[in-house]
């Protein structure tokens, strides 16, 4: 029996309400098995063929053709396909503001990870949708996104779930990011976005933790090391000028919080654009 893994792993940083990571589908061999693991964000599997397990919280599901997982950020689980009869899956792998609003509104749940619709075929297309429109390009990014939404609304739609619930802390966080992304080429803090949304630092924190799994701090440095590349491998600004226009005053911090961040130094990420355009 031919067994394949195809997948994608995008390099794009979360500055937008949903991002996605990774994505790609496989025929497993007999008992191949994942985990225990942990994921920072959500990761969702679509079986086409075959059987296998998935086990969290202690509990276990058997799952075959036509069901769907989810995988919650940091949860611990495991998966294995079967040993007569191994599954084939599809999967994409996402995170952002939006993404717990959405999986609230499909049948999943931490206490129900598995689902099983009726457009199971519609899933798989979209699926593959999200792998083909992958690549390094901004625009393939958002095309992919735009798959994701495809996918999600089938979930949705075939949902029983009714309930509409309003959360306030996603509000706040939608505020929070609009803010970030107006001002960030700013010397703003924590404490002047948290202000704005007119809540104290610590629930600021609290809220962000719980539904993006990253602080704020971290979140507005991730968020502006993001332009700064994008300014480093599209302008010929200097190193101390895009530190300035995405909001550092201090080249030694900007530095510092880049290479946290890139694991290079601006210098260094500069110079590696301009070589492989040579």
């Amino acid at each position: 029996m031919e067994h394949f893994k195809y997948s994608y792993k995008t390099e794009i940083s979360d500055n937008i309400l949903v991002n996605i990571y990774n994505s790609g589908y496989q025929k497993c061999e007999a008992n191949h098995s994942m985990g225990p693991l942990v994921k920072k964000n959500y990761l969702i599997h679509h079986v086409v063929s075959g059987k296998g397990t998935y086990t969290v919280n202690e509990k276990t599901y058997n799952i075959s053709k036509g069901d769907t997982f989810i995988i919650y950020p940091n949860t611990v689980v495991s998966y294995c396909a079967d040993q007569s009869d191994p599954w084939e899956y599809y999967w994409v792998g996402f995170g952002g503001v939006d993404v717990k609003m959405l999986i609230d509104k499909t049948d999943f749940s931490k206490e129900n990870c598995v689902i099983h619709t009726n457009r199971e075929d519609d899933l798989k297309e979209t699926l593959l949708n999200i792998y083909n429109a992958s690549g390094s390009e901004f625009f393939r990014h958002i095309k992919m996104i735009g798959y994701l939404y495809q996918f999600l609304s089938i979930l949705i739609e075939e949902s029983k779930n009714t309930v509409e619930e309003i959360d306030i802390s996603q509000t706040y966080i939608k505020k929070a990011i609009d803010f970030i992304s107006e001002n960030y080429n700013k010397p703003i803090n924590i404490t002047d976005i948290a202000s704005y949304i007119g809540i104290s630092r610590s629930h600021l924190y609290k809220i962000f933790t719980k539904q993006l799994s990253v602080s704020p701090k971290n979140y507005l440095d991730n968020f502006r090391i993001m332009q700064a590349k994008e300014l480093l491998e599209r302008t010929n600004y200097t190193i101390n000028e895009v530190a300035s226009m995405v909001g550092y005053d201090d080249q030694l911090h900007f530095s510092k919080a880049f290479k946290k961040n890139t694991t290079k130094s601006p210098r260094q990420y500069k110079n590696e654009i301009i070589s492989r355009k040579n």
